[in-house]
């Protein structure tokens, strides 16, 4: 992994991990940002921020990073504090950097999964780093049946909260089935957190024209909404959530600078209210809510 290599080109899923670096690299330093991240742009690197750039409208996936970071960041941080979480399994973990730059309890074992070359290429960059947790890192491809195990092996008995973070949208439909079968049967996992973008609100905000992303997702990569079903018919329910078309009034000062004068069309919402775009919290074996809060 190359972050000093000149091509904007975006080749492989890992390589997408450098470009979200760049987008919290950005908001880390502006003044209205919605996360603050000191390492995102030693991490991002020269290729991060030229593959953001290439994009048809790098301003709204780095607005789209930043509430994905912030929300994600709300949740987490609520979930640590109210529930009895030992684990956190972070896979496809990419170049999150929460563990050093979030108040974590320190004895919380938080265990990075993703390619070796990934977890090499970050360690090197944040070696000087004390994280605030006890970190721990696997490597290994979630497509893999045993490797998965290995991962769930790891995490334990004890009770565990899986993120997947940016990592569902390029999976193969198999992957996320099995994820959302196997993580609670085989291990401690009881809460799971991940982001979730429909096809309605992809269609929207024109997420389907970045062919660059597309192009690194599985052949049969699920929807927001697919992935939705398959989670609820394992037995996830919604414990909390973050919309991202509802729970928005902090940002909209960012939102009118992004719609500049741009008319605003005329009839319903291209996206219903009830749209479950968002970050979800996850849970098992308890009440859960599709609201908000």
């Amino acid at each position: 992994m190359d972050a000093m290599s000149p091509s904007h080109e975006i080749n492989h899923v890992s390589d997408t991990a450098l470009m979200v670096a760049a987008c919290r690299a950005l908001e880390s330093e502006c003044q209205d940002g919605f996360v603050q991240d000191p390492f995102a742009s030693r991490l991002a690197g020269e290729r991060g921020m030229a593959m953001l750039r290439a994009l048809p409208r790098p301003e709204i996936m780095r607005f789209g990073i930043g509430v994905r970071s912030h929300f994600m960041d709300e949740l987490l941080l609520q979930a640590l504090a109210s529930k009895p979480i030992a684990t956190v399994l972070s896979v496809g973990c990419g170049l999150d950097t929460r563990p050093w730059r979030l108040e974590l309890p320190p004895d919380l074992r938080w265990i990075e999964v993703d390619f070796a070359d990934m977890l090499d290429y970050k360690d090197a960059l944040m070696a000087a780093e004390t994280p605030r947790c006890r970190r721990e890192r696997i490597a290994a491809d979630v497509n893999d049946l045993a490797q998965r195990r290995a991962l769930y092996a790891a995490a334990g008995p004890s009770p565990a909260m899986m993120i997947t973070e940016g990592l569902l949208m390029y999976l193969p439909a198999a992957t996320v089935h099995a994820l959302a079968t196997e993580a609670c049967q085989e291990s401690g996992i009881a809460h799971w957190m991940a982001d979730i973008n429909t096809s309605a609100f992809a269609k929207a905000i024109n997420m389907d024209t970045i062919r660059s992303v597309r192009q690194v997702q599985a052949s049969d990569f699920l929807e927001g909404e697919q992935i939705l079903d398959v989670v609820s018919r394992e037995g996830w329910v919604t414990a909390a959530r973050r919309s991202y078309l509802t729970d928005m009034a902090f940002a909209m000062g960012r939102i009118q600078r992004l719609m500049g004068d741009r008319p605003q069309p005329a009839g319903p919402p291209p996206v219903p209210p009830d749209d479950p775009t968002g970050v979800h919290w996850f849970a098992r074996g308890e009440g859960g809510s599709r609201n908000s809060g």
